[in-house]
């Protein structure tokens, strides 16, 4: 018996697409639902607190945001959980994909001199077994000199971080290879910015590598981005090497981690712009600080109190790639 075209579609549906009307007249005009992928948010993990416990602690895939410290409280973890249904609810599916199949945890504690006794036993023994126990951790910040960090977006900062070094992990995908492309093309842009910024005699936008570099930084000052000195020096301490960028003890990982750090505070930007932190790598020339305003990548003064603020500020063009980046594959979901 021949199998009519409109069965035929009908077989070929798989469990992530529906076809509305098989089996009816009506089924050729229908618009195809693809079902996205969602990722679990979780506040708390059972039977793990304490160092000893690690182990045998059970992550399931998705993100955990779980509270680290005595005096956080139930609207500061809410906040953060909140950001990060957001970012997950924004996402492209193959974002969403890529994080649901990871276990993620973000931990919240009073401040840096809390990671102390066996509370900083249990986040340095979580740390130790990324891969194992879990895929990626990092720590936000009640009370960080003063600020609380569930009040600002930097949950999306960490976030974007985490997707960058353990979600995508460099591991050659679309999503991960764009952002390379994305970061690269900005570098390339803070030069041609800066023969236009001379050009109108205007300071110019200048971004350095050696905070996030990792030791991993080319030791080529051609192929430093613009404001990256060679070699890197400690600023507190000049017998301290760290000629191709500062190591980083907890994301230790052979990897620049520039791309998922400006990334993150362009997402911050994006989204909430009255709550964000600029980079502090960010900075203009001739000692000009980097102004947090302006119509993101747009290269026009929309926003500025005045034109000479255009190339030190978020209009500068070279953070389009980002903004395009982050449109495709970040907030494609975002109404």
């Amino acid at each position: 018996m021949a199998i009519s075209n409109k069965l035929r579609m009908c077989l070929l549906t798989t469990g992530m697409v529906v076809l509305a009307g098989c089996g009816s007249d009506n089924a050729s005009k229908a618009t195809p639902t693809v079902l996205q992928t969602t990722v679990k948010v979780f506040d708390t993990v059972a039977n793990c607190k304490n160092k000893a416990d690690v182990p045998s602690c059970h992550f399931d895939n998705g993100v955990y945001v779980i509270k680290l410290g005595n005096n956080v409280t139930d609207a500061q973890q809410q906040r953060v959980m909140e950001r990060v249904k957001n970012m997950m609810q924004w996402a492209h599916q193959d974002v969403r994909d890529q994080f649901a199949a990871k276990r993620i945890i973000i931990g919240l504690l009073e401040n840096e001199s809390a990671i102390t006794g066996t509370t900083g036993e249990f986040i340095i023994e979580l740390n130790d077994q990324k891969g194992t126990i879990i895929d990626g951790i990092e720590l936000i910040y009640i009370d960080n000199e003063g600020k609380d960090e569930t009040l600002s977006s930097t949950t999306y900062q960490k976030l974007m971080q985490l997707y960058d070094y353990y979600v995508d992990g460099n591991a050659n995908t679309a999503t991960g290879t764009a952002l390379g492309v994305a970061y690269g093309s900005f570098k390339d842009a803070l030069l041609q910015t800066k023969v236009a910024a001379e050009l109108q005699s205007l300071a110019y936008l200048k971004y350095d590598e050696c905070n996030y570099g990792n030791g991993q930084l080319s030791t080529v000052a051609s192929e430093r981005a613009l404001g990256t000195p060679t070699p890197c020096i400690d600023s507190e301490d000049s017998s301290n090497i760290i000629a191709n960028g500062k190591p980083d003890e907890t994301h230790s990982l052979a990897v620049n981690l520039n791309p998922g750090a400006l990334l993150g505070t362009v997402y911050e930007y994006q989204v909430e712009a009255d709550k964000n932190t600029a980079a502090g790598e960010l900075s203009g020339s001739s000692h000009s600080k980097f102004i947090d305003a302006g119509k993101l990548g747009s290269g026009v003064a929309d926003g500025l109190t005045d034109q000479s603020k255009l190339f030190v500020s978020w209009a500068n063009p070279a953070f389009l790639p980002f903004k395009q980046y982050l449109d495709t594959y970040f907030f494609v979901n975002k109404k």
